[in-house]
């Protein structure tokens, strides 16, 4: 059974997930790596990874919500007489 999602919830959490994303790129881009240690590059390079896969995900949470939301659509056409 499908039930209703409140959008206003949704939204907000885009909202701080975006927030924290532009954050994260502004600190992300802005490391100087030429001064960086070679373990520091390496965490560097993880956190790039890692922030990539949190673009990927995000991404799939908006698909996932776009399906959501025709298929909560579809079950209130054919639930109505």
């Amino acid at each position: 059974m499908l039930t209703d999602f409140d959008n206003r919830e949704w939204l907000g959490s885009v909202a701080s997930v975006a927030n924290t994303i532009a954050e994260t790129i502004e600190i992300l881009y802005g490391i100087n790596q030429e001064t960086l240690t070679t373990d520091q590059q390496i965490a560097l390079a993880q956190a790039y990874a890692a922030f990539a896969q949190a673009e990927r995900l995000e991404m799939i949470n908006q698909r996932l919500y776009s399906i959501h939301q025709i298929l909560n659509g579809l079950a209130m056409r054919l639930g109505q007489p």
